[in-house]
């Protein structure tokens, strides 16, 4: 396996240094810290709320979740409840208010939310669902606005399902992690994904306009330790401005590695698999080319059944950005992974320390 680079290093601007890394979240899309747990005053809330939710007492349930959200405004589920207490009473308009100010908030996940949540179906086949849609488009274009200048990575948001140690069998794979950027001019996160925590791995098109990243459903471990691959991988292709995902592109049967690299044409894609198998670049409607030849460059993610491997050399160029930053994959002092940053003189952070977070991806737990 051909190792990986370790620095994504971001040059900026003269004076750009004032606006990297503030220590307090500045205006923009995003959330301050989407790795923090709840604050628990605001679930036992929100969980109040719940139960007068059942009973039908829908003031009495909406008076503890604008007290949950008070208590933590960075708990959003509360504010996706009181939208479906609404329709629940069949008032459409101030559900709708609700749902574009979580929308606002948090496009990804909410987005999703909204279109599955149950106690919102009876809105769906209401006229004012086109003001939600509406609501749902600009809140994306928003929440993909400015992203050239963010870092991109993947990390958990929850303790993973960990897989055992040793012993053959077939397992579910559920590490919780999901693709975000951070905004090294903002110290704001935006998540990027919603696909259940079954992100694995992430890459970049050179021209920083899209996202590539890996889903896997199954680790299979056979009798020999070497003897370990995944199954249900699928690929997915993001385009940040528009936040719009296309189909996903699912390769067939047990893979045992996929290393991405970048060229000018965009990304290419390197699969070692039972049935898959071969150099491939994603083309038009989300489709695996074939491409000639055994050689390429060199890999900016390597993702293996047992995790994606840290970076250790690649160099990207931000100049145009108003903040620069230097960011590395980094040991945790519990043995697990997190990203650290540095930009001038400002004080360093990491990224993820408590539960994870890589570059390109994690290793499998």
């Amino acid at each position: 396996m051909i190792p990986l680079c370790a620095v994504l290093l971001l040059v900026d601007p003269p004076g750009a240094g004032a606006a990297c890394l503030p220590v307090v979240a500045q205006p923009g899309p995003g959330v301050a810290d989407p790795f923090r747990p709840p604050d628990p005053r605001a679930t036992a809330l929100n969980a109040e709320g719940k139960t007068f939710y059942r009973q039908g007492k829908w003031d009495a349930a909406r008076e503890r979740y604008r007290a949950a959200e008070a208590a933590d405004p960075g708990f959003l589920a509360p504010r996706l409840n009181v939208a479906c207490s609404f329709v629940r009473q069949e008032r459409f308009t101030e559900a709708v208010a609700e749902v574009r100010a979580l929308l606002d908030l948090a496009y990804v996940p909410w987005a999703r939310e909204v279109l599955e949540a149950a106690d919102l179906g009876a809105l769906k086949v209401q006229p004012q669902m086109a003001e939600v849609r509406r609501a749902m488009a600009d809140a994306a274009a928003r929440w993909g606005a400015g992203l050239d200048g963010s870092l991109i990575f993947v990390a958990r948001q929850r303790p993973p399902l960990r897989i055992p140690a040793t012993g053959a069998g077939e397992f579910i794979l559920n590490p919780h992690q999901e693709v975000y950027a951070f905004s090294p001019a903002t110290a704001r996160f935006r998540q990027l994904t919603a696909e259940d925590g079954h992100v694995l791995a992430v890459a970049r098109t050179p021209d920083r306009r899209r996202i590539v990243y890996v889903t896997a459903e199954k680790l299979v471990r056979g009798g020999k330790p070497d003897d370990v691959v995944l199954e249900g991988v699928a690929l997915h292709e993001l385009t940040l401005e528009t936040m719009a995902v296309g189909p996903p592109i699912p390769l067939a049967g047990a893979i045992r590695a996929i290393e991405i690299a970048a060229a000018p044409r965009g990304l290419l894609l390197r699969i070692d698999g039972a049935r898959a198998g071969g150099r491939f670049m994603i083309g038009a409607g989300n489709t695996l080319l074939p491409l000639s030849g055994s050689k390429g460059p060199p890999p900016v993610a390597v993702l293996t059944a047992k995790g994606a491997l840290p970076t250790s050399a690649a160099v990207e160029m931000a100049g145009a950005r108003p903040c620069g930053v230097a960011a590395h994959d980094t040991k945790t002092s519990s043995g697990g992974r997190a990203i650290a940053l540095r930009a001038h003189d400002r004080p360093s952070r990491e990224i993820g320390s408590v539960l994870g977070a890589g570059l390109v991806g994690l290793p499998i737990p």
